[in-house]
């Protein structure tokens, strides 16, 4: 049989398989080959590698006869990943819709119908590999080995990788210790490069003093760098080439901050020993330091020849002096140029926000001062009637609500600076919260019909205040982006401890290249035409779901459109 073209055996198939991740040196490399491998080797219908984000599961990368949840994120706690990185163990479910630890509403849009879980380091998971059928099944002993090879295999790679960053990071510290950063300096060459005049400079000093090489020196404690030179006598550096340090006179005017200069060195009584004219084979020299506004020693303008020049003269030490001041005023034109920019940036995201604190003042308070004016409306066409109290009881509530959602602009600050959305947690009856919403969407738009379920205990720990803000967002979002004709429902329930929340609409599908944009600030779906709005909503309502360490899911077809909140919350003692 002809060796070259005899086909893989799954055993050769698996052992390069787990040789090629273990000898993986990025985390992007570990994952694909899992991904492109996994499958034929399992013989499954998709693949998916979930990475552990904290608290959460990150479904990075994914191989699947059909789409999954790459670049989602969820709560550990209610994922099977999550279950299998909690238990260190394999989770093998051969029907998940008898897996109590399945979050079916996730599944429910998916081709999975069986899964094989295996966590990634398993004393210590932070990852972990799924293996997923279309159909019920149990896997055989040697699939549930192959995932768990790959998993450990993935270990080694893992471990191998953070020994590999440990190393580059401890070497990096000991050079940047002793000499600063290769990059800065490769930053210094390009700075100096980058100003016109220096070309100039360099070649009036070699007219100016008869010399036959010039230079822009960086010059630290360390390390001595050509940035610019000018070279007709083939010293032999160019830009990036460097010269020991100690084997300088630079070294020493970065000391004193002093110019040295000498015409001859065979006649000049304080360098005719000295070591650096000796090793580079110089007879003149002259070097002006660079200092910057700020103080700071940069380095130096030198020129040098292996014949004797004249330039220890108060002509060219001024003009040295000129130079070396006009390059300073443009590495610090570069450094305020830079300093500027970053302050443009700075102010165009406190405008951004200032914006935002405008907008969310004007969305947010939209409900609830529409439902002031209705109850008010009301008041004065109809005068005191039975409907009297329980209409000023809908308007307190819409005034408590407007002085919240004033405080919690600054909530929206920190969201938008990375500190995230602050929570009051407190004991209450959610369901009467969310009921409180639903009136106020009723009053606010009569013309529409809008339908509540609630099966909640008594009391739950939440912030009741931010809860009632992002389901007013939802609902909003229905009740203007919905059918007319079609109700809108809300719903909320409580399953081992996970608490959902839903939003139910009808009318047109959204895109599916839109809904990842749905939530972005000042982002919103192609509504019916005329419908004004900012596009807060819905980043302000994924906002408040993050706080209590949720997320809002959307799933849209022709039929219905629904926004569905998920989180971990721990059910408080009932009220007595």
């Amino acid at each position: 049989m002809d060796q070259r073209i005899r086909s893989s055996t799954p055993l050769a198939t698996l052992t390069r398989s787990l040789a090629k991740i273990s000898r993986a040196r990025s985390f992007d490399e570990i994952v694909d080959t899992i991904r492109t491998s996994a499958r034929s080797l399992i013989g499954c219908e998709g693949v998916a590698v979930i990475l552990k984000e904290g608290d959460l599961c990150h479904y990075v990368e994914e191989d699947a006869i059909g789409p999954l949840w790459k670049g989602q994120k969820f709560p550990a706690a209610i994922c099977i990943s999550g279950w299998s990185m909690a238990n260190h163990e394999t989770a093998v479910v051969p029907d998940i819709s008898k897996d109590e630890r399945i979050p079916h509403a996730l599944y429910s849009e998916t081709f999975v119908k069986a899964l094989a879980m295996a966590p990634v380091r398993r004393e210590d998971p932070i990852a972990a590999i799924g293996a997923y059928w279309s159909q019920t099944y149990t896997p055989d002993d040697w699939e549930i080995e192959t995932l768990e090879a790959l998993a450990d295999a993935a270990t080694t790679a893992l471990q191998n990788l953070e020994a590999h960053v440990s190393l580059a990071r401890h070497m990096a510290a000991l050079s940047n210790s002793t000499s600063g950063s290769p990059e800065q300096f490769a930053l210094d060459v390009s700075r100096v490069s980058a100003i016109a005049a220096v070309p100039t400079i360099l070649d009036v000093v070699l007219r100016m003093t008869g010399m036959g090489f010039a230079a822009v020196a960086r010059v630290t404690e360390a390390r001595w760098i050509a940035c610019q030179v000018l070279d007709p006598i083939g010293f032999g550096l160019k830009p990036g080439d460097e010269l020991p340090i100690e084997s300088t006179l630079c070294n020493e005017i970065r000391g004193h901050r002093q110019t040295i200069v000498f015409d001859d060195a065979a006649d000049d009584p304080q360098y005719r020993d000295h070591h650096t004219p000796r090793i580079y084979g110089l007879r003149s020299y002259i070097s002006e330091p660079i200092i910057l506004a700020n103080g700071t020693f940069w380095g130096t303008l030198c020129a040098i020849d292996p014949n004797p020049a004249k330039v220890k003269n108060p002509e060219v030490l001024g003009a040295f002096k000129l130079f070396a001041e006009l390059i300073a005023y443009h590495l610090d034109a570069e450094t305020r140029l830079q300093s500027a920019q970053a302050s443009l940036e700075r102010e165009r995201e406190l405008a951004e926000l200032r914006e935002q604190f405008i907008a969310v003042l004007g969305h947010d308070l939209r409900n609830p001062i529409a439902a002031i004016d209705a109850g008010t409306a009301r008041l004065l066409k109809e005068g005191w009637t039975e409907r009297s109290p329980l209409i000023l009881k809908l308007m307190k509530t819409s005034v408590t609500r407007m002085a919240g959602l004033v405080d919690n602009v600054m909530d929206l600050a920190r969201a938008r600076m990375g500190g995230g959305i602050s929570l009051t947690m407190t004991d209450a009856d959610l369901a009467d919260t969310l009921q409180h919403v639903v009136d106020e969407l009723r009053v606010a738009h009569p013309e529409r019909e809008i339908s509540a379920i609630f099966d909640l205990p008594r009391s739950l720990t939440v912030d009741h205040l931010r809860i009632a803000q992002m389901a007013s967002n939802l609902l909003f979002n229905a009740v203007t982006h919905g059918a007319s004709a079609t109700p809108v429902l809300i719903w909320a329930h409580l399953r081992d401890e996970v608490l959902e929340i839903g939003v139910t609409n009808g009318g047109s599908a959204i895109p599916t290249g839109q809904i990842s944009k749905l939530f972005l600030p000042f982002k919103r779906g192609e509504g019916r035409p005329g419908v004004q709005g900012l596009g807060l909503g819905l980043y302000i309502a994924s906002e408040i779901a993050k706080a209590h360490g949720g997320m809002i899911d959307v799933s849209s077809d022709e039929q219905e459109t629904c926004f569905t909140f998920s989180g971990i919350l721990k059910q408080a003692e009932p009220i007595a």
